[in-house]
């Protein structure tokens, strides 16, 4: 049995369709809330935009942990340098989850300002020789710096097998880890950020309370990962006096367009869709000062972006009388770390914060990796016997906020509809829809069975196309016809004519379906950054998709089970059949289910290689990565287990294989 020809046998283009169509809708959105700004017009209704872009915010990724009493830092060593020396220091964030930094001292005596340095996607951030230069500088200009090595990175390495010191997931400065806690966080209903965000605010509170430090003069500065955290930080924390996010500020459609990657930290689910963007997170720091630090040739935060924000938050800081507090310093470069912009970014933090002026440093040298490291052989893990690593706190928070997920679900008649409707809200199953009007592109007979290959769309205005080929056997005694979801959808039709063939037999109608972006209408490779070139895996296309869906509010397994229940609706109009059937294999098993926990009239559902509930997928260590997979909130009333139980009670024969 054939698979579908090139572009639906010619008739459709869906290589780039699923990009196109959340392009569309983040644009939809981008105009909204462009036009919710121009009419701003005084500094009342800015600061409640602000509270509502703050508590929008931390309701997204999950509010903050509690914050620790204990403010101190253990010192485990001391190098002098000439005219500063650098502190090894190590603190808890969480009981038992430590976090390695580096503390810049200037020789002289304070109390001076501090700048809190948070670092980005680097295998080794606070060993990076940009990194110790620009901290180096900031101490010889008068500055306590404190640099931390981020959740994933440096010292701070979570998925290591314990006995062999191997990587279990690594890669991409910290990017594949932290889209593969990213992911469970997502399912869990909050975001990795929370967790980075709680470091910083540790780091902080050891800043903070230092001697030599001036508690009224505290700045935060960082670029990508870094800059993006010091964004986070000035919405959600009041004691930062100054701000300089670098190479982390644009417009998130500008993003949008260009299709790069959004990590996993940066994905704060719904967030486009509220409205968000750039420009919120610096005017939630109006009045106090903020340098945008950017790159001309940024390939992931767009200049045009850059400059259409700064703008904006100009705007803003004008209800202060405070647009002079707002600069944008611009390096002719690529993506780049702070020390590349530090002429204008040091010159910017001295004005603020110091009395001195800033006065640039030539030839500083740096340290070996060895010698800036807290732990004996750089990770927390092994240092300490009791440390607990990010599942851990997952698991922790997990059990504080959902005590009854992963236990054992009773059946309540009076819950059926509950869950069907529980579904509908959280999976936005009520989204526009259209006439299906299917084209039937291909008829043809194979093995004695009628076989037909048919495309419709699901959805308008963005459009998104769908394809299945349908399946009949004239002669068998038929059941009730089934949906049938390959994890791999029609593509693999030509190893699968036998199975295909006994399932028509079974039901007498069955149609091979591709639910958006799978078999198809899979989408091409997107190649932004140039090597990320995996379709599936970590930071590969499905994963950009996925993350991008987050962004609006929604998710691929959403979108696909939406896709699904249309499929249901084509096969009844083809077979005036009522009741309806669905097999489901691998990733196809989840949207199956889903589809079977929504749809009325479901006779059967037969589920092969369905691997694990999302309590599972949250609470186990090592689990298959499957981008596909990654949906907001889900574990609490709606898991595979509350589907399942709610079929029975509807008496659904279900069966696993």
């Amino acid at each position: 049995m054939d698979s579908f020809q090139d572009g639906v046998n010619g008739y459709f283009d869906t290589e780039d369709q699923l990009s196109r169509y959340l392009l569309d809708r983040a644009a939809d959105y981008a105009s909204t809330a462009h036009a919710e700004k121009k009419s701003i017009n005084t500094r009342t209704e800015a600061e409640a935009r602000r509270e509502r872009i703050r508590e929008t915010f931390l309701s997204a990724i999950g509010g903050l942990p509690a914050r620790s009493t204990d403010r101190s830092a253990d010192t485990i060593g001391h190098i002098e340098r000439e005219g500063f020396s650098i502190e090894h220091l190590v603190f808890e964030s969480r009981p038992n989850f430590h976090v390695t930094a580096n503390c810049y001292v200037p020789d002289d005596d304070g109390p001076h300002p501090g700048i809190l340095f948070l670092c980005g996607h680097l295998e080794s951030p606070k060993s990076d020789p940009l990194n110790q230069q620009a901290c180096a500088e900031l101490a010889l200009n008068g500055f306590v710096v404190l640099i931390l090595d981020p959740l994933c990175q440096g010292e701070r390495t979570q998925y290591r097998d314990p006995d062999s010191g191997e990587a279990i997931v690594s890669g991409g400065g910290g990017t594949f880890p932290h889209i593969y806690a990213g992911q469970k966080c997502s399912i869990a209903g909050w975001n990795l950020a929370r967790y980075m965000i709680a470091d910083a605010q540790r780091a902080l509170d050891v800043l903070e309370q230092r001697s030599d430090v001036d508690d009224g003069r505290l700045g935060v500065t960082g670029t990508s990962g870094g800059g993006t955290q010091t964004l986070y930080l000035g919405l959600v924390d009041d004691r930062i006096d100054v701000a300089a996010p670098c190479c982390a500020v644009s417009e998130r459609y500008e993003q949008f367009k260009t299709g790069n990657r959004t990590h996993a930290e940066q994905a704060i689910t719904g967030s486009v869709a509220h409205g968000i963007d750039y420009d919120d997170y610096l005017a939630a720091l109006a009045p106090r000062p903020v340098c945008v630090g950017a790159a001309a040739s940024d390939r992931y935060f767009p200049i045009e972006g850059v400059y259409e924000t700064v703008n904006r938050v100009q705007d803003i800081y004008g209800f202060y009388d405070a647009e002079d507090r707002v600069d944008l310093v611009v390096g002719q470069t690529t993506h780049c770390a702070v020390y590349d912009l530090r002429d204008g970014v040091f010159e910017f933090l001295c004005n603020h914060l110091s009395d001195d002026t800033y006065e640039p440093q030539a030839d500083i040298p740096v340290l070996d990796q060895p010698e800036i490291r807290c732990t004996p052989d750089g990770s927390v893990r092994s240092a300490y016997p009791d440390e607990r690593t990010i599942d851990d706190l997952i698991r922790a928070d997990i059990a504080d906020a959902y005590p009854t997920a992963g236990t054992d679900v009773d059946g309540d008649g009076e819950d059926v509809d509950q869950l069907r409707q529980e579904l509908v809200n959280r999976f936005d199953l009520r989204r526009s829809d259209c006439d299906l009007q299917p084209r039937f592109v291909k008829r043809t007979i194979k093995n004695d069975l009628d076989v037909e290959y048919v495309w419709f769309k699901t959805e308008h205005e963005p459009d998104i196309v769908v394809t299945g080929v349908l399946v009949t056997d004239p002669s068998a005694d038929s059941e009730s016809p089934t949906v049938v979801l390959y994890d791999q959808g029609t593509s693999t039709l030509p190893e699968r004519t036998e199975d295909v063939t006994a399932l028509a037999s079974k039901h007498g109608t069955v149609f091979v379906f591709d639910p958006r972006d799978v078999g198809a209408v899979r989408h091409r490779i997107i190649p932004v950054p140039n090597w990320a070139d995996d379709y599936g895996g970590f930071y590969g296309t499905e994963c950009k998709l996925a993350n991008d869906a987050l962004l609006l509010g929604d998710s691929l397994l959403a979108m696909r089970v939406f896709d699904t229940l249309r499929a249901v609706e084509f096969l009844r109009s083809e077979t005036n059949s009522e009741d309806v059937s669905f097999v489901g294999e691998g990733i196809g098993a989840y949207h199956a289910l889903y589809a079977a926990g929504v749809a009325q009239n479901v006779d059967h559902v037969t589920l092969r290689d369905l691997e694990m509930s999302f309590y599972d997928l949250v609470t186990s260590r090592e689990i298959p990565y499957h981008p596909g997979l990654t949906v907001f909130d889900i574990v609490d009333g709606c898991d595979l287990p509350d589907v399942l139980v709610a079929l029975t009670e509807r008496g659904v024969d279900v069966s696993h294989k």
